[in-house]
């Protein structure tokens, strides 16, 4: 089963991957980002791994282990107004003979679409539930994105995120989930190569 946050952006470049990254290290542990990372939409499209090691595991299997996880990256490019008009309802032959109008379709709620109409990237997270930290990744990268660009942040395009203190709620999250992890239900590879 895959699952995805989506952060709707003005712009991406690979200025903001220090950033991110030093963001990404004040959150109980010491990670790296695949070297090739660009934030290039055509380079940049599939896999995106995360090399890691946490400082404070829970769990002593995960003591001094470098890890790897990651997720999915896509980078597309966003237009509020052509998204609404995909949402609109076809109409039938009939329908057009007798002159109605397709009715408008909201996106968002309106203070959501308010947000959304300079945006013109949209940067799709996408993890799968049988890694234990790409949740982790997932969560912690689009949110540290939403902050830098002040963005907007949604969960399968149904939950929109306040952007007030979306990373530490995004960490919350994740210590909550990670704690109820047990040795047994872990799912994790350990780093060899990039």
């Amino acid at each position: 089963m895959s699952l995805a946050l989506k952060v709707y952006c003005k712009k991406v470049s690979k200025d903001m991957i220090p950033k991110i990254m030093k963001r990404l290290n004040n959150f109980d542990m010491v990670v790296s980002v695949h070297p090739d990372f660009t934030f290039d939409a055509e380079n940049d499209s599939g896999f995106l791994p995360f090399k890691f090691r946490l400082t404070k595991p829970h769990l002593d299997i995960l003591k001094d282990k470098e890890l790897k996880s990651g997720f999915e990256l896509y980078i597309d490019e966003f237009d509020l107004q052509a998204e609404k008009e995909n949402l609109k309802p076809k109409l039938s032959l009939f329908d057009k003979l007798l002159g109605k109008k397709q009715q408008e379709v909201p996106y968002a709620t309106p203070d959501i679409e308010a947000r959304l109409k300079d945006c013109k990237i949209a940067v799709s997270f996408v993890w799968h539930a049988s890694d234990s930290f790409a949740l982790r990744f997932a969560s912690f990268t689009s949110a540290i994105l939403t902050e830098l660009t002040n963005g907007v942040c949604s969960y399968e395009d149904e939950t929109w995120y306040e952007n007030k203190n979306i990373v530490d709620n995004a960490f919350k999250e994740v210590i909550e989930y990670e704690q109820t992890l047990t040795e047994a239900d872990l799912d994790f590879v350990e780093f060899d190569e990039w």
